[in-house]
């Protein structure tokens, strides 16, 4: 079958004496064909690459989460902080870079430090890629300085935005006018997931506030101060041990003593990204526990609910 193939592309080759040329052209043929279906594979990846899938970046797993619920499966959405990264100083590699330079749009956050770092080179280096701030429009908690650890925000803008469901309304509404901008033939398709989402997110909202009322908790207290938007927007105080994004000096952890007592604080909250020592030492000062919790967990909503429960908690002294 193969010779009777070859003799058709190659008339020359008709004589069993000619079986070394006939051989040499076999090897020849066949290595042809493997070559022509190598480069053809790698053209089709790559039109389905550059054609047929849009991607989008993020920057932390909750906000894919967010987006998704909206986009649906009209884009794939790429998260730049994997989950044990530290969303406050985590520096991308420059993989991560070239990766996120395939994307159509990056939706960030606004305020994060490697965002402020990073998003400038990215833009230069990849022009063609749309930057969405899905800050814009939301009542962002400022003060004179926000210093977390050994970086300053810019503007002593509190980052934590995903961490509210009122902010995050606000968040996914600057979201979906992104992505109607994007892909503007799948405007309806958006805008109705969109709606659901908001029915959802009201549900949500409602559930939390039901538990933090029936609670009585009116404080509590955090390591690191990443709960902000989520005390203002449910009427509680969050009171942190970090001093300046510094640890406590022992005359601040003496005045958080005094308040833990007062208040009746049962439990001390820390994200799962810092250093636990403090938390730990004024927890056992206090005969209280440790709260660990999450705050990039990709399960946005079951992790809202979480967070509240704990802090509806946290002024009772458990077994």
């Amino acid at each position: 079958m193969l010779y009777r193939f070859v003799v058709v592309l190659y008339p020359e080759i008709k004589y069993p004496e000619n079986s070394l040329q006939f051989l040499i052209m076999i090897r020849y043929y066949t290595a042809a064909m493997l070559l022509a279906v190598l480069i053809s594979g790698s053209c089709r990846n790559q039109s389905i690459t550059s054609e047929g899938e849009k991607i989008i970046t993020v920057s932390t797993l909750p906000q894919k989460t967010i987006i998704s619920e909206i986009s649906g499966d009209k884009f794939s959405v790429n998260v730049l902080i994997p989950e044990e990264g530290n969303h406050e100083t985590y520096e991308p590699t420059s993989r991560q870079m070239a990766e996120t330079g395939k994307s159509i749009a990056y939706f960030k956050l606004g305020h994060l430090d490697f965002e402020i770092n990073w998003l400038g080179k990215l833009a230069q280096n990849y022009p063609g890629m749309k930057i969405y701030d899905t800050s814009e429009d939301l009542d962002l908690i400022r003060g004179a300085v926000v210093q977390h650890g050994d970086h300053v925000h810019p503007g002593g803008v509190d980052p934590h935005i995903w961490l509210s469901v009122p902010a995050v309304k606000i968040q996914a509404g600057n979201m979906l006018k992104g992505l109607i901008e994007l892909d503007p033939e799948n405007a309806a398709y958006f805008t109705a997931n969109y709606d659901r989402f908001m029915v959802e997110l009201d549900s949500l909202d409602m559930q939390i506030r039901q538990i933090i009322e029936a609670s009585g908790v009116r404080e509590f207290m955090i390591y690191h101060p990443s709960l902000g938007y989520f005390a203002r927007d449910y009427n509680l105080e969050q009171i942190a041990i970090e001093q300046e994004g510094k640890e406590p000096s022992p005359r601040y952890m003496s005045k958080l003593i005094t308040i833990a007592r007062e208040k009746q604080i049962r439990a001390i909250f820390v994200s799962s990204q810092f250093n636990k020592q403090s938390a730990l030492s004024l927890a056992s000062q206090l005969n209280a526990r440790v709260e660990e919790f999450n705050p990039v967990d990709a399960d946005w909503m079951k992790n809202m609910l979480d967070i509240a429960g704990k802090i509806a908690a946290s002024n009772r002294q458990m077994p």
